[in-house]
């Protein structure tokens, strides 16, 4: 029945979640509003829902449209959601030169790092955004991933904290907790990592966010470690089902489909992850 499970759907307009994307609750977008234009917590760019996809409102809709660096930022978000990782730094490296002291120059660039799995260059990005603008929630939060991903567990565990305490809305605070349930997961602490998963799940609940699906990811990963591949496999089918930009997802997905006999869904699933992979690949 799972060779029947929905097509794996990667939300067009979700340019800065990891998980997701994480990154993750809009990285970049949130930038706008917690650093440059400080308004209530939320999306600035409004380019996704977090419960009902995406939408197209325009940057010019805030004030940060008065900025003059409005036009790159907008090119680089247009080559970003495409995935054209190479175009979109290009264009994020003039803005940062026209104005090196501008916060959303550096969290833009970071995030194109994230999504291209250029973790290093992202741990620079954010640690640059972090010394002009030290409170801000989407620097320590994406340290947290990009310091994962480089195996340094204890200075990324105090950013994952360190956003956590910052969080002004439930996305954010769904946001932090799945970065911090990953980097958990990583660290093999997976009691503590599967109860910060259930908590997004319940913050964000009937979500088809990003942020959800790797939340399920992350549980599926945890039932693998626990030997409960049917339960694995359950979270791994809504996380496939909700979509991601993350192409590791895909290929443990996968992996655990093809082990299960679901050839089909299997395919599909190393299908998405090699079309993930490859525009991360061709950044490099």
């Amino acid at each position: 029945m799972y060779d029947n499970y929905p097509q794996c759907h990667v939300p067009q307009n979700n340019i800065v979640q990891r998980f997701f994307a994480q990154p993750a609750g809009a990285i970049v977008l949130e930038m706008v509003m917690t650093v440059v234009i400080t308004v209530a917590a939320g999306s600035a760019f409004d380019l996704f829902d977090p419960f009902d996809g995406a939408s197209v409102a325009q940057p010019a809709q805030v004030a940060v449209a008065h900025s003059p660096l409005l036009p790159l930022w907008d090119a680089s978000l247009a080559y970003l959601s495409q995935r054209h990782f190479v175009a979109a730094e290009a264009i994020a490296d003039v803005a940062a030169a026209s104005d090196p002291n501008e916060p959303l120059n550096f969290a833009l660039l970071g995030t194109i790092n994230l999504h291209s799995r250029d973790y290093a260059e992202a741990q620079s990005d954010f640690t640059t955004l972090l010394s002009l603008a030290p409170d801000s929630f989407d620097g320590h939060n994406s340290l947290c991933w990009a310091q994962g991903e480089l195996g340094e567990f204890a200075s990324a565990w105090q950013h994952c904290e360190a956003a956590l305490q910052m969080a002004q809305s439930p996305l954010q605070r769904a946001s932090a907790l799945e970065n911090r349930c990953w980097l958990q997961v990583e660290m093999a602490a997976y009691a503590a990592a599967a109860s910060d998963c259930l908590a997004v799940l319940e913050l964000l609940a009937g979500c088809h966010n990003e942020i959800c699906a790797l939340a399920h990811y992350n549980l599926g990963r945890i039932a693998l470690a626990r030997s409960e591949p049917d339960a694995a496999l359950q979270h791994f089918n809504l996380a496939a089902h909700i979509g991601s930009a993350y192409a590791q997802m895909y290929l443990d997905i996968a992996h655990l489909y093809a082990a299960m006999g679901y050839e089909v869904a299997a395919e599909r699933s190393f299908s998405r992850y090699q079309q993930l992979n490859a525009s991360a690949l061709a950044a490099k």
